[in-house]
Formats: structure tokens, C-alpha cells, sequence
């Protein structure tokens, strides 16, 4: 270890590395100071290339390491077991790059989240994310434990607003995750990697979706006698179709505590429970809004609900919330902080469960949470003095966790699972989970030198008495988990094939009805997914091949043996208003979904190339968004659970039916977008939104790039199109306008209440008042419309890329010189907001020059006839994450 010391030393410099016991005390813990491990050292990089030196250094010595930010973690995810090596990035701490026009920033893993915001002010621009830490915890730190935060329930957690990473992984090698601002194709190696708590490789630097501050903020505070009345009152507010930006409640413990601390902000000390409860957007018709969440309180027993009287008064309440954990200290000499999530309609009788825990095992605990999530965060207070007291603590904790588990809850929110509830986590997955997880952590650390002990329990068959770590030893004990092969380019297939044998063995899993045969495959419809799995069973022994497919609106040039059908999975499972999540089979119709939905005021906002045929696992499978995306995201945002039939037959559950989850790793994010290459999804959760009281489109005929010059100026004045699209005239004439052929069309949404949609319309309608314009009021034709003709349009040449924004001018212009004359007569369709284009066109010849166009602006390009061809440094993650879970080549590989 001497020698290792040395040699960091010459990376980093003898000043960066920390050795002596007296310096290694304070890195003993984090957050949560109930565990205590010290590290034989700590380094300090300060940059990507120190960070790679250094990894080379530890793989060498086969020394394990944990990464740390500022240490304000609460679940031991930043200790370093066995005496392993602290990699500390606090010091990495530049902003790198603002980029305002793109609306995103790039920054080191040290920087302070709240430094983010402030920096990028000027422009108008914030980081949404905002944990009650964010005055001290570092990017990197939320980036590890999927932070969320108060404004997450309308905006999203950190994987919503982190776009791109720079990673280091074991052994030095440096890759980048995601597109950075830019559509990426292939695995969602970004979405996996954010909430891996440093079990995966170290963040060096991170791309940050920025946001527009909101021209109109209204923060409420609801008195309540009661918890239970306050709890009540979050489900109404939510199932009312009124979305708040944030949605806390604090319980009169708490209330004591705060009021008796330096935040102190005039909260009634008598009250049972308070709410705040904050709105943003734009000026119009969000007092409209605050007067029905009034009316709410009032109905479900609030004594007062009241507007914060000014800004002052507002910037305390918030205070006042995020210092509650601090303030409590005042109350007690050691609080054990829990982080469990549980449905909003079961927020009454968890809530009630958890005060009879504490009663059962006298002890006392206080209630601050995230209610409109139905994130809990009960402190349950002690004295760590007296072991009596930490037993009944711990005790206490584990039957709470079972309580919200039971409600259909999670162990974790946003703290993350680290060392502190590595026991719980099979309250949530079954060792058959686990072990994928397993596997996908393997494909990012072949060595098992990540911050090994964390987050995945022991598993049977893998020893008693001590943690997973994976090194190769471990990971050779652990079943169907080994270390990766070198990639392969191509999927193992069988040389033997014979539809009618195929079709005869298949019979006796599904019927002979459900199949049907021709020369080279055979299609076959499973009603269940006990039948789904029998099928896999039964190919995988053959070594037959096979693609799932739901509507077969999208086939791409591999030839499975077997297309697997789930169009007779269509039962819609559970929707639940209050909770604004609902469970469905992958064959049900995103349509049928929408329509069902409908019914109750929501609707799942995905609008990918569909013609009323596609179905809810062809939706995720591809990942694709559409003309909406920049307002509602693709389907990795909206998915929050699922089930995956693995190619060995396995069924195994990834995520939950809660919104926030961040209890092992998130697999949904790998599932979607992974076109069935990895698995089949049988089944989907999803969260909601509320269906908007008013839509309108304007629609603005004109030269295409003077339109994309007033659309880009209605995303800079602050309003809120949910829609930014600019199409060709050959589209503009499938939508019912007849155009010059020249010229093109701008499609403008807003969305919204009544009044906002309305002053919105009036102001766009300003800066398009060159153009001749058309409103209109029931736009959701329009819209269908134009999502369909991708598919209308099949047997075109398709394709599609991603830029940046602020280049979607430069690509327009690019591809109109490619296609010289005919561009005219093609179908086109650009995203302004988001920087995406399609085109449709049977001039295959003008597909490598349009490839080049794209990669020479540095987006992405994918022609939908080709599949696409994942290059890059991450594509060695994605062949070693194909190898581990599906190592026969069951699934067709979409790629070269």
C-alpha cells in the first residue's frame, strides 16, 4: 500500500493524497454517521485525465475504491470498506461551460448543486434539481445517488435533467454516456449509470439540462389539525388535475423543532401538519389554480391556507423546509433518517403506521416529506449514547421499511441504498432481479473495484456472512453471473431451421391459432407471460432466434426465427388517479391507454410515430418520442416499472409503481430503447399526467428559416409551447393545408388552463404577425396526424437525426443543398425546441451524404430502414451488457 501511496502521489501530487490516520478521520462517514469505516487514503484528481491515471493505478494494485463528493450522503454509500481508497472529486469543482442558446451547462462533479443555478441566472436559466442539500452536496453526489429534490414532482429528478456524463471507469478507460444534448442511440447507458452510487465507474464531467425560470411563482401554506386531513388533501389536490411544482408537508413535530431553530418562518406551532405548496409558469391563470388548491385545503379540513404575502416571506417557508433535518436537533441528540416512498392514496395509513412504530418501540419520530410523490423522510430521534435505544432504532426502521413496501413503496427515494439499507433491498427484488443487476454491474466493472459492498445484498449460493463484492473470484460464484466475453459483432444462430418443426413445438405452448408460419419464421402470439416464458424456454434450447414485436409497425432487417407477438397481452392492470401511475400489458394500444385514461382526466404524454396501431412495449422498446417530446419526454421519462422476460427464460421486475425510486439499479432505463435485444417486456407502470384543460395550435405558413427564426424566439420570451414543429409542404398537405410548394408550415402548441393557453396564443401570435395565420381550438387531429405519417410513409427511405437546438437551422440548410430540387417534393419534420429531424424519401443514394451533414454538427443519425450502428467508447459497455444477459445471441442485435 506503501508503494500504491507513491504512486497516486505522482499522479495527483504528494499535497492531493491523504494518508495519516488524523486526516483520514473526518472521511469515515458520510451524512449518516451510524457507520464508520476508514479508508487507508484518499486521493484528490482534478481532472478527467488525473481521475483515468489514478483508476490505472488502484486496477493495478487490485486495490478497491469508493468515490465521494461532499459527503452529505444518508445511506454510507460513500465509505470505503476493507480499507479501500477514497477518490474524492470535491475539488473538481469548474463550471466548464455555459451554453445558453442550447440551454444546458457543462461542469465538473465537484461543483455545489446550488452554484449551477446562480451561475447561469443571467440568462434566465436554473438547475432544477434542488435536494435540501443543495447549498453544500456536489453534482457528482446527485448524479450517484439520483437525487431528486422539492420541484421534482412537476420537473423530474436528476436522470430528467442530467443529459451526457463523462465517465472513468476500473482500469482508467474513459467513455461518455448519453448524447450531451443530443438524441443518442443504442442502450440508455446514461439512464443506468445515474443513481449507480459509484458502483459503476466515477463521473468526471456531467452535461446539465438547463430550465427557464418561471415568469410567475404562488407558494401556499395549508394549516391542518390533523396529519391525516393534510394527507387527504395531497391525494385530492393531485387526482384534481392540478400539478404543482412542489408539494411538502411537515408534521407538528417538525413545526416545533424549525420554529425553535435559526429557520424559523412563522409556522403555526399548534398545527397538526402543513402544507406548502408552490406554482409556477407563466402570470396568467395561475392564481386561478391557487384558488382551487385553496378550495381543496378547505374542503379537507384546513383550518387557513394563504399566498405567501411577498417574496421574503416565500424564501423562508422554503428555508424553513429544507433546514428541517438540521433543525431537529433541537429535539433530539441523534435522529436515524429514513427515506421510503409510498403511493400518495396510501399516505394516511403509512403515515399512521409510522407513528404507531414509534410508539411501539418508544421511541419518537418526526415527519418532513415530499407528500405530492409520497416521498417519506420520517426522523425517528434517539440518543446513539445508550445501545438500547440505537437497537430499538434500527428495529424500528426495518418495520417501517416493510410497512411502506407492503402499501406497494419503495426502501428509497432519492438517498439511494448504499451501505445503510443494502439488507432491505430484498423487501423490493427477488434474487432473480438482483442477479440482473448483477450482470449489467459486471459489464461496467469486469474488475469488481467499484465501491464494492454496496447497494445488492448477499445472494444465495454466493456464501454466508459477507457482502457481494464483485471481483472475478465473487462473480464466478455467483449463478449466471461471469465475468464478460469479448464482445462478438454478431448473435449466435442457429444453422438448423425448419418452420413446421418450429410451428409444431410451439403448438402445445400457445395453440395452433395463434401461430402462423412462412418460409423463413414464424410468428407466434402468447396470451400470457407464463406462455411468453415457455416459448423463450423452448427457442433457447432449440438455439432459434427471436424478435418481440408488438403491432409490427417496425421490423428492421434481422431475421429472427421467431417473431414473439404481444398483441393478446392487452389488459389494462391498474390506473389509480390519485397516484397518477397505471399498469398495462405490453400489447395494449398506446390509443386504447390514452382513451381508458381519458376517462379520469389523464393521459400517458407520449406521442411516438403511431397510427392508432402501436402498442404500449413496441412504444418503450424503441424509445422514440415525437412532435411533443420537448415538453413531455420520450418514454424513458414516463416508464417506472416493468416486467422482462430475460433470454434464459427468467421473468424479472425492474423499478416499481412508485414516481420516485432509486432502490438498486434503474434496468427500466436499459429495457427502453433497447428495440428486444436484451429481453421481452410483458408488462409496464407508468406515471401520468393530467390531461390539459385547453389546447391551441397556431399554425404559420412562410420560408422554413425565417420560421425556425420566430420559433426560436418564442422559446426565448418565456413562454411554454408544448409543441415547436416545422414541416414541409408535402406534410403540410397530409395535415389539410394546401401551401406553395416552397414554402412550409410552423405548428405552435400550447397547453394548459384557459387563460395561459390564451395570452400564449395572443403573444406567438405577435411574433409570427409576418406570417399568415391560423388558430386552432381543437388541435388533437392535427396533432394524431402528424404522428402517423412516419408510418403512412414505410416504404420510403426513413431517417432521422439529432442536433443541438441551436443548430437545427444549419441542418436544414445542409440537407436542402443534398437533395438539391426534390427536397421540395419530400416529406420533412423538424423540431425546433429539441433539434430534431426526419425525413421521408425513397432517394436512398442521399443517406450517407445527409450521415455525414449530421456528424460533422456532431448530432446523431439513424436510418430507420439500416437499424442503427452504435459507435463510439460506449460501445464496448453495450457488447458486454448483450454478452452477460443475453450470451447465446437469443435477441437479434440491432447493430454491426
Amino acid at each position: 500500500m506503501d508503494t500504491l501511496i507513491k504512486n497516486l502521489s505522482a499522479v495527483v501530487g504528494a499535497e492531493n493524497v491523504l494518508s495519516q490516520p488524523d486526516e483520514l478521520l473526518v472521511y469515515e462517514c458520510d451524512g449518516l454517521p451510524q457507520h464508520k469505516h476508514r479508508p487507508r487514503a484518499v486521493v484528490f484528481p482534478a481532472s478527467t485525465e488525473q481521475t483515468a491515471l489514478v483508476m490505472k493505478e488502484l486496477a493495478e494494485a487490485k486495490v478497491p475504491f469508493t468515490p465521494r463528493g461532499a459527503g452529505t450522503g444518508l445511506s454510507g454509500g460513500a465509505l470505503a470498506l476493507n480499507e479501500g481508497v477514497v477518490v474524492e472529486l470535491a475539488r473538481m469543482r469548474k463550471i466548464l461551460r455555459i451554453d445558453a442558446t442550447n440551454q444546458l451547462a457543462v461542469v465538473q462533479p465537484g461543483v455545489v448543486n446550488l452554484q449551477v443555478s446562480r451561475a447561469v441566472a443571467p440568462y434566465g436559466l436554473y438547475y432544477v434539481p434542488d435536494p435540501s442539500s443543495q447549498p453544500t452536496c456536489t453534482i457528482g453526489g446527485n448524479i450517484a445517488e439520483g437525487a431528486g429534490g422539492i420541484h421534482c414532482l412537476k420537473y423530474g429528478t436528476t436522470t430528467d435533467h442530467v443529459l451526457g456524463c463523462r465517465v472513468v471507469l476500473a482500469g482508467g478507460e474513459v467513455v461518455d454516456l448519453g448524447g450531451a444534448g443530443i438524441d443518442a442511440e443504442g442502450y440508455d447507458l446514461l439512464g443506468t449509470f445515474i443513481g449507480s452510487e459509484g458502483t459503476f465507474g466515477i463521473a468526471t464531467e456531467a452535461t446539465l439540462r438547463l430550465s427557464q425560470s418561471p415568469p410567475a411563482v404562488r407558494t401556499l401554506l395549508a394549516e391542518f389539525v390533523e396529519v391525516n386531513d393534510a394527507s387527504h388533501a395531497v391525494s385530492a389536490i393531485i387526482a384534481a388535475g392540478v400539478m404543482p411544482a412542489a408539494l411538502e408537508m411537515m408534521d407538528h413535530e417538525i413545526i416545533r423543532a424549525v420554529e425553535a431553530s435559526v429557520f424559523a418562518a412563522g409556522l403555526p406551532p399548534d398545527a397538526g401538519a402543513a402544507l406548502i405548496i408552490e406554482l409556477d409558469g407563466i402570470e396568467a391563470g395561475i392564481d386561478d389554480e391557487a384558488a382551487r388548491i385553496i378550495d381543496i385545503c378547505m374542503e379537507y379540513g384546513a383550518r387557513d391556507c394563504r399566498l405567501a404575502r411577498d417574496e421574503s416571506e416565500r424564501k423562508k417557508l422554503w428555508a424553513a423546509r429544507k433546514g428541517a433535518f438540521g433543525a431537529i436537533g433541537r429535539i433530539s441528540p441523534d435522529s436515524m433518517i429514513q427515506d421510503a416512498v409510498v403511493p400518495r392514496s396510501r399516505l394516511p395509513e403509512v403515515l399512521s403506521s409510522a407513528y404507531e412504530i414509534a410508539h411501539k418501540y418508544e421511541l419518537r419520530v418526526a415527519n418532513v416529506f415530499h407528500a405530492g410523490d409520497g416521498n417519506l423522510h420520517p426522523l425517528i430521534c434517539f440518543d446513539s449514547r445508550f445501545p438500547e435505544q440505537v437497537r430499538r432504532v434500527k428495529e424500528a426502521g426495518r418495520e417501517l421499511m416493510e410497512v411502506c413496501v407492503a402499501a406497494g413503496g419503495t426502501i428509497t427515494g432519492e438517498h439511494g441504498v448504499g451501505l445503510d439499507k443494502r439488507e432491505l433491498l430484498p423487501l423490493v427484488f427477488s434474487d432473480a432481479d438482483m442477479t440482473a443487476m448483477l450482470k449489467v454491474r459486471a459489464a461496467f466493472d469486469p474488475l469488481g473495484l467499484c465501491n464494492p459492498g454496496k447497494i445488492i445484498p448477499m445472494l444465495r449460493g454466493c456464501g454466508e456472512g459477507r457482502a457481494v463484492s464483485l471481483t472475478p473470484d465473487v462473480i464466478s460464484e455467483i449463478p449466471s453471473v461471469r465475468a464478460p466475453q469479448p464482445p462478438t459483432a454478431r448473435p449466435v444462430r442457429t444453422t438448423q431451421f425448419s418452420s413446421e418443426k418450429v410451428a409444431h413445438q410451439l403448438t402445445g405452448i400457445v395453440g395452433s391459432d395463434h401461430i402462423t408460419v412462412d418460409s423463413i419464421s414464424v410468428t407466434v402470439a402468447p396470451a400470457s407471460t407464463d406462455e411468453i416464458i415457455e416459448v423463450i424456454r423452448c427457442a433457447s434450447m432449440e438455439r432459434w432466434t427471436v424478435a418481440p414485436v408488438g403491432s409490427m409497425t417496425w421490423l428492421d432487417r434481422a431475421s429472427p426465427n421467431i417473431l414473439l407477438s404481444t398483441e393478446r397481452l392487452n389488459r389494462i392492470i391498474e390506473h389509480e388517479p390519485a397516484d397518477l401511475i397505471a399498469v398495462a400489458e405490453s400489447g395494449v394500444r398506446l390509443k386504447t391507454f390514452n382513451d381508458t385514461l381519458a376517462q379520469n382526466g389523464q393521459w400517458l404524454p407520449l406521442d411516438p410515430p403511431d397510427d392508432g396501431r402501436a402498442t404500449l412495449g413496441g412504444v418503450v422498446a424503441t424509445g422514440l418520442g415525437g412532435p411533443q417530446q420537448f415538453a413531455y419526454g420520450r418514454p424513458r421519462g414516463s416508464v417506472i416499472g416493468m416486467k422482462v422476460v430475460l433470454a434464459d427464460g427468467i421473468l424479472i421486475k425492474a423499478g416499481g409503481r412508485v414516481v420516485k425510486n432509486v432502490a438498486g439499479y434503474d434496468l427500466c432505463k436499459l429495457f427502453t430503447g433497447s428495440y428486444g435485444t436484451l429481453g421481452v417486456i410483458t408488462e409496464l407502470n407508468f406515471k401520468l399526467r393530467p390531461r390539459a384543460a385547453c389546447k391551441r395550435t397556431i399554425v404559420a405558413a412562410g420560408p422554413a428559416t425565417q420560421l425556425i427564426s420566430s420559433a426560436r424566439a418564442i422559446l426565448e420570451s418565456r413562454l411554454f409551447p408544448v409543441g415547436l414543429e416545422v414541416v414541409s409542404a408535402q406534410v403540410a398537405k397530409h395535415l389539410g393545408f394546401s401551401i406553395d410548394e416552397k414554402s412550409s408550415v410552423l405548428l405552435v402548441r400550447f397547453a394548459g388552463n384557459k387563460k395561459g393557453v390564451e395570452y400564449q396564443s395572443h403573444q406567438a401570435s405577435e411574433e409570427l404577425r409576418w406570417s399568415k395565420i391560423e388558430i386552432i381550438e381543437r388541435d388533437e387531429s392535427l396533432w394524431q396526424t402528424l404522428t402517423a405519417i412516419p408510418l403512412h410513409e414505410s416504404s420510403a427511405v426513413n431517417w432521422r437525426a439529432s442536433v443541438l437546438p441551436g443548430q437545427i437551422r444549419d441542418l436544414l440548410e445542409q440537407v436542402q443543398t443534398i437533395y438539391g430540387d426534390s427536397f421540395h417534393s419530400t416529406l420533412w419534420q423538424l423540431g425546433v425546441a429539441d433539434g430534431r429531424m426526419r425525413m421521408m424519401n425513397n432517394e436512398e443514394h442521399r443517406l450517407n451524404e445527409s450521415r455525414e451533414a449530421t456528424r460533422v454538427l456532431g448530432g446523431t443519425f439513424v436510418s430507420e430502414t439500416e437499424g442503427a450502428l452504435y459507435v463510439g467508447s460506449s460501445s464496448g459497455i453495450m457488447h458486454r451488457i448483450k454478452q452477460q444477459l443475453d450470451p447465446q445471441g437469443l435477441f437479434p442485435m440491432r447493430w454491426n
